[in-house]
């Protein structure tokens, strides 16, 4: 009975000495970079059609297009 009173007593010493730890703070370096747009310009093809949207309105453009149908 003892070796069981001895082993619980043991346990809850131990148990409070890991709950009673001081917690360490740690510091971490952060790099911000400033983000810059990137605007990508594309050429529409030579034979398509063209839609551009601004604060006028919509304007449609349409060029021939050669169109070959096989069976």
């Amino acid at each position: 009975m003892k070796k069981i009173i001895g082993f619980l007593l043991m346990a809850t010493v131990f148990f409070a000495m890991s709950c009673t730890d001081p917690k360490t703070e740690t510091k971490k370096e952060v790099i911000v970079v400033p983000a810059t747009p990137t605007i990508i310009v594309k050429d529409p093809p030579a034979k398509a059609t063209t839609i551009t949207l601004d604060k006028n309105g919509v304007k449609v453009e349409t060029k021939k297009v050669k169109v070959k149908i096989d069976n």
